[in-house]
């Protein structure tokens, strides 16, 4: 009976996606606007760190969902028929990204990457949030 109430209630999606009925969304929006103005600076280390946090945002709202998997790429395969593609190949580029501005050194953010990049975090977020 525990599975079935559980499928019922919305705590398992039935598949390694999780339940984003779990996510902190308030804390979640809250984040996202810090974000928003970090990168508004238009200073390299501002939005630099705006990429980074973002990504860092998406991967904890994909742990409160409780989404399969033990580092980000893993948890957003798990997430790959719940989302639609084109918001999951853009949360990949923009992913990579944040790993070349981690483990890169000397590597730069242009306009255009913060906007597309930030607009893909954005947008998985909202597809994230329609999710059951």
């Amino acid at each position: 009976m525990g599975f079935w109430k559980d499928l019922l209630l919305g705590k398992n999606s039935g598949s390694s996606g999780g339940s984003f009925k779990n996510v902190d969304w308030l804390d979640a929006e809250h984040r996202w606007r810090t974000i928003e103005t970090m990168a508004k600076t238009r200073a390299q280390a501002d939005m630099r760190q705006a990429l980074i946090q973002a990504d860092v945002l998406i991967d904890t709202i994909m742990k409160q969902a409780n989404v399969t998997g033990t580092t980000f790429g893993e948890r957003l395969k798990a997430l790959k028929t719940r989302l639609p593609h084109h918001v999951y190949q853009k949360l990949w580029q923009a992913h990579i990204k944040r790993n070349e501005l981690v483990h890169e050194q000397g590597s730069f953010v242009a306009e255009w990457e913060l906007t597309t990049h930030l607009q893909a975090f954005q947008s998985a977020m909202s597809a994230m949030r329609g999710l059951r």
